[in-house]
Order: C-alpha cells, then sequence, then structure tokens
C-alpha cells in the first residue's frame, strides 16, 4: 500500500486519533497536491480533526489557498462543522478575501449572507463598511441584526446615520442590536432619534447605556427620570449614563438634577452606596449626590471615607454638599471620630463654611496630629480675622506637619489680611526658640508688606544660622535698595551656605554695586561660594568679567577654575580663547578637559595644531583620551600619522582604544 493510500485509509477511519495522525502524516507529504483530503478533513465530525485541518490549510503555500473553494464550503447546509472551518479560514486569511466576501455578500442563502457579515465583521476592513450597512435592510432578521451588530464592532462612524435609518423597522432584536452598535461607535446623536423608543420596556436599558455614549444634553431629563424607573437594571444604567453625560454637558446634568424631584431621586441613588455594590456605581452614585447638594446623604457618604479608591469623588461631593449645606456636614461633627473630622474640617475648609469656625477651633486643640493639621489648614482657607492667634500659636507645634500647614495657612491669610498678618508674627522674630523664628521668617517673606525687608534684614544677622539662611532670601529676586550693605556683611558669615545664598542674590541683582561683594567672594574659602562668585560676576559685570576673575582662572580648586573658564566662554566667545589655551596647562585634568571642550566650541582648530603633542604625552590618561577624541574630530585624515606613531608607545589600554576608534572614524 502506497503512503498516500495509508494516509486515506488513516482519514477514513472511525479512530479519531487515526484521523488526526493521518492528517498529520498528510502534513509532511506535499499536502497541497491533496486539496481534496484536506477539504473531507475540514467536514469531520471531530472539532478536533476540523482544528488540525484547519491548521494544515493556513499552511499552505499561499497560491495553493483557493478562496472560492472554501466559500462554497459555506453554502454546506448539511455540515455545520464544514460550514465553521470554512469561516474560521476565511476570518484568518484577512483582507485578502474581503473581495470575495463581497461578491457573495448578496447570494439568496440567508445564513452564507450572515457567514460572510460575521467574517467581514472580524476581518474589520473599512472596506466591506458600505456592504455592511447594505445588509441592514437584509429580507432576513438575523442577517440584519448581524450587520449593526459588526458595525458597531468596527466602530463605523459613516454606519450612524444607515443605523439610525434601521432603527425604524419593527424589528425589537435589530433595534436592541443597533442601540448596542451605537454605543460601540459612540458619535453624538441627536436624542429625537432615538426619543421614539423610549416607552418600549425591552429596549429601555440599552437605550440608557446608548444614551450615555451618544446622547446630547436633550437626553438629561429621561436619564433623571430612569433613576426611579421600576426596574433596577434601568435605575443603574441611568445612573451610570449620567455620570458618562456629565463630561460632555455638565450644566446640563447639574440643572436638570435640581429641577427634579431631588427627594425621591436622593433615596435611590443612597441605597447605591451600599458597599456590597461595585465600586463604579458607588462611584458614580457618590458623584450624583454631590451634584444634587443632598444635605440627607452626609452620614452616608461619610463611611466612604476609609476606602482609599472612594475618597476622593468622597470628599469632592462632600464639598458640593457643603457648599449649600454647611449644618449637614455640622451636624455630624459631634459623632465623628478624630479620623473622621480630619476629614470633615478639610472639607469644610474647601467648602468655604465659616459656621465652622467653633468646630475647627476645637480641632486645633485636639491631640490628634491629623485633626489639627486639617483645622489649620481650614481655619487658612476660611481666612477669618478672629482665628489668626490660633494659627500662630500652632507655629508652636511639636508636631512638624502641623508647624508646616500653620505656615501655609499663615501665609494664605497674609494674601488678605497683610497688615494683621505681619503685626501678629513680628514678636516671634524675637523669641527665645530658633525654629519659632525661621517659621516666622519663612511666612513673612511671603507677605506683601512694606516692612518686611526692614525686618528680615535684622534677621539676617540671627544667632540661628538656619533663621539667617531663611531671612536673607527674602531679597531674591527683588530690589536691594539700602540693604545691599546688610547684604554685603553677610558674606562674612561663618555659614558657608548663607554666604552662596547671598552670593547668589548678589549675581541676580543686576547691580554694578553688586561686584565688590561678588569680587570679595572670590576669596572665600568656600568652593562652591567662590565658584558662584565668578558666575555672578560674569552675570554682572558681562564683558568685563575678564579682568575681575582672572585671578580664578588660575585656582587651585579645579571647579572655580572650570566655572571660570565657562564664564569667560559665555560672556566673551572667541575673545576667550588665549586664557583657554593657558588653561591647558593647568594641574587639575578636569580643567584641562573643560578648556579642551570650551576651545572646540568657541576657538579655530588652530590650539589643536599648536598643543596636539603636548597633550598626547599629558600624564592624566583621561586628557590623553580625549585630545584623541578630538583630534580625530576636529583635524581629520592630517592627524592619522601623530596618532599612529603615539599609539606605539601609549601604555595605557583605555587610551589606545580610544586611539584606535579615532584612527577607525578618520577618512
Amino acid at each position: 500500500m502506497s503512503r498516500k493510500e495509508q494516509i486515506i485509509q488513516a482519514l477514513k477511519s472511525a479512530d479519531e486519533e487515526k484521523r488526526l495522525q493521518g492528517l498529520r502524516a498528510l502534513a509532511e507529504d506535499h499536502p497541497e497536491q491533496s486539496m481534496d483530503l484536506i477539504f473531507h478533513a475540514l467536514g469531520d465530525e471531530s472539532w478536533r480533526v476540523r482544528k488540525e485541518a484547519v491548521g494544515l490549510f493556513m499552511h499552505l503555500p499561499l497560491e495553493c489557498k483557493e478562496v472560492a473553494a472554501i466559500i462554497e464550503l459555506l453554502y454546506a447546509e448539511d455540515n455545520a462543522g464544514l460550514r465553521n472551518a470554512a469561516v474560521e479560514i476565511l476570518t484568518r486569511m484577512g483582507r485578502g478575501v474581503v473581495a470575495a466576501l463581497v461578491e457573495h455578500s448578496d447570494c439568496s442563502d440567508h445564513d452564507v449572507r450572515k457567514f460572510i457579515v460575521d467574517v467581514l465583521g472580524d476581518i474589520a476592513d473599512p472596506a466591506a463598511v458600505p456592504v455592511m450597512i447594505q445588509r441592514l435592510e437584509d429580507e432576513d432578521s438575523n442577517v440584519r441584526a448581524a450587520a449593526a451588530e459588526n458595525l458597531g464592532k468596527m466602530k463605523a462612524h459613516e454606519a450612524v446615520p444607515a443605523l439610525l435609518e434601521a432603527m425604524r423597522l419593527p424589528d425589537l432584536l435589530l433595534q436592541f442590536t443597533i442601540l448596542d452598535a451605537l454605543s460601540r461607535i459612540a458619535a453624538p446623536v441627536e436624542f429625537s432619534n432615538l426619543s421614539p423608543y423610549k416607552d418600549e420596556k425591552l429596549l429601555r436599558k440599552a437605550m440608557i447605556d446608548c444614551l450615555g455614549k451618544t446622547g446630547d444634553a436633550s437626553s438629561v431629563p429621561l436619564l433623571i427620570e430612569s433613576l426611579v424607573d421600576d426596574m433596577r437594571n434601568v435605575r443603574e444604567a441611568a445612573l451610570l449614563a449620567l455620570v458618562a453625560l456629565f463630561e460632555r454637558y455638565p450644566d446640563a446634568v447639574r440643572s436638570g438634577l435640581t429641577s427634579g424631584d431631588g427627594n425621591a431621586i436622593v433615596k435611590e441613588v443612597i441605597a447605591y452606596l451600599d458597599l456590597e455594590q461595585g465600586d463604579a456605581l458607588k462611584l458614580a452614585a457618590v458623584r450624583v449626590l454631590g451634584w444634587l447638594g443632598a444635605e440627607d446623604a452626609v452620614a452616608a457618604l461619610l463611611p466612604l471615607l476609609d476606602y482609599e479608591s472612594l475618597q476622593q469623588e468622597t470628599v469632592a461631593s462632600l464639598v458640593e454638599i457643603g457648599r449649600s449645606h454647611p449644618k449637614a456636614l455640622l451636624d455630624v461633627w459631634t459623632d465623628a471620630s478624630d479620623g473622621r473630622r480630619a476629614y470633615l474640617a478639610y472639607i469644610l475648609g474647601e467648602a468655604g463654611c465659616r459656621e465652622a469656625l467653633p468646630q475647627l477651633k476645637q480641632g486645633i486643640d485636639s491631640a490628634d496630629s491629623q485633626l489639627q493639621r486639617m483645622s489649620v489648614y481650614a481655619l487658612g482657607r476660611l481666612g477669618a480675622a478672629e482665628t489668626l492667634p490660633e494659627l500662630v500659636g500652632c507655629l508652636q507645634s511639636s508636631a512638624s506637619d502641623v508647624q508646616e500647614a500653620a505656615m501655609q495657612a499663615l501665609a494664605c491669610f497674609g494674601k488678605s489680611f497683610p497688615e494683621q498678618t505681619f503685626a501678629a508674627l513680628q514678636p516671634l522674630l524675637a523669641h527665645e526658640e530658633a525654629t519659632l523664628r525661621m517659621l516666622a521668617v519663612m511666612v513673612m517673606r511671603a507677605l506683601d508688606h512694606p516692612s518686611v525687608l526692614d525686618s528680615l534684614s535684622l534677621s539676617i544677622k540671627d544667632p540661628s544660622a538656619d533663621v539667617r539662611r531663611e531671612a536673607v532670601k527674602v531679597f531674591e529676586g527683588g530690589e536691594l535698595g539700602k540693604h545691599l550693605s546688610a547684604l554685603l556683611l553677610a558674606l562674612t558669615d561663618e555659614d558657608a551656605e548663607m554666604r552662596r545664598t547671598v552670593v547668589d542674590i548678589l549675581s541676580g541683582s543686576g547691580m554694578e554695586e553688586a561686584l565688590d561683594g561678588l569680587q570679595l567672594a572670590l576669596k572665600d574659602d568656600d568652593i562652591w561660594v567662590r565658584a558662584a562668585a565668578v558666575r555672578g560676576i560674569g552675570r554682572v559685570a558681562g564683558g568685563k568679567s575678564k579682568e575681575l576673575i582672572k585671578g580664578a582662572l588660575l585656582d587651585p580648586v579645579g571647579l572655580v577654575s572650570i566655572a571660570a573658564l565657562e564664564t569667560l566662554g559665555s560672556v566673551l566667545g572667541k575673545e576667550a580663547c588665549s586664557d583657554m589655551v593657558s588653561a591647558l596647562n593647568h594641574s587639575d585634568q578636569e580643567v584641562v578637559v573643560a578648556a579642551m571642550n570650551l576651545l572646540s566650541s568657541y576657538c579655530s582648530n588652530q590650539w589643536l595644531q599648536d598643543n596636539l603633542e603636548m597633550l598626547l604625552g599629558h600624564p592624566s590618561p583621561n586628557v590623553r583620551s580625549h585630545i584623541a577624541r578630538l583630534a580625530g574630530e576636529l583635524l581629520g585624515a592630517s592627524v592619522r600619522p601623530m596618532l599612529i606613531g603615539w599609539l606605539e608607545i601609549e601604555n595605557d589600554d583605555l587610551v589606545a582604544q580610544q586611539i584606535k576608534c579615532a584612527l577607525e572614524e578618520l577618512p
């Protein structure tokens, strides 16, 4: 028996495993020459055999895949498995079969028409959309529904008018499917196109879902009405749809909610705060209750503050409720835990509830630091003048987060009441505790008050370096005027960070009078102060910088010398080339490398030709490696002999590798 006969016998066996073995043998034995056997296996009663046959067909060379023959299999009325195998093959073949499928899309067999619509939908080629739209008018209801479903799956925006037209057919299955398709497409649809179906109970939920994705402002009343619908699934859909519509029409949703039967709506929506509900429904309910300003919902909303996923929306809704019904928030304060009160304090502040001042003052005296902090924050937001002493007192709290909140609250308060805030803080500048003096300084810096500069100019002589550093920052970006002398004196401060801050302030002033101080800073013991002074002189003196910072070029610390070189480059450009060349002899290798980079940016290549031999012999491998790269980049092929000669005597592997790389990149 020949091998082919053995395969045929196996494929005809009653044993499923033998048929599978026959297919696998066929796969190894020129299957393209036995298409009849593959087609026979595609109609096998076993899904495993059909699956194996589909895989075998898909691995055939492209020219062997007979599309027309596969489409013919769709007509096999007596073999559902064969049809399903054909559908899978056509789908996997993709866009290449679309044209052939379109030719059969109006055939007489309604089952085939539906198969073709489904395959085209899975392939999702836009070229098939016109055919799908035509099938919306098919005489068979299943074909019409399949066309609508697949247009939705393809998100075919151009099909929306045809889908709306097809909605007029008295076909509930089709209408339901069209509503789902419109939801998937999510293109705007005027409510008037869908309103005729609002009383059809079987379509109501699908229509509500659709309005959430596609509806306009005129759909708001129906969605609000549906919040109290007899059917739970409709109520839930309306709740989610209303939240979705709010993103597009917030004013319409707000006004619609406030003009409706608020009590009935609140009662229904509160039920969705039950923790057994899904988060999506709970969050939607929280938001709607906020838009309603539902004072009766406060007690039900409070427990949701304990859940991280719900906190943000719950706080926002309680703030909205508090703006119109502050008493509803105050009524729950007494029985609330300190943790809940902390949230309530924040909410009362955001809602602007000035009626809450007694409760917030009570919160300041709490032993709970979180409640203290939120109460302080809220008092700052409310800006009530009578609470200023309490806020100043909170600066003395032992809890750093409460102190921070008090600072922010006083700064906020000071925007509306600068005079009172300044007067309340002034005595603290002489307090025995340095931390308190520092906090007072930090708040006063933010005040728009004419005496702030005078007061803080005295604080830059404070015994505490922390206070002095914070006080001097008041002059950042401002007019120095009569305070320049005090700043110049601060350049002798024992704290290096203080001196650096002063240098930065003088540098940013742009005043020529600041140059004396900056030159003094060039002799500072701290290298960061000297480097900052160099850059500051460049900013203030501009083209006159060279003579003023000449000494810094020779500074034994590379950081300072580099700062001087970069400053000269930025203000003088190529005029600084001679100083950059001189820096090639600096003892610090980082200065030499910086000088080479600056010379490459600002100067011609003559410096490189004049100093190449010297730099290739530099004791620092880093310098030698750097100059090898620059030589190749800037001088080109002319430097090849020198690099080859140097490579023969270079004893550092990394430098030698850089020289080789430079040689390889030469033209």
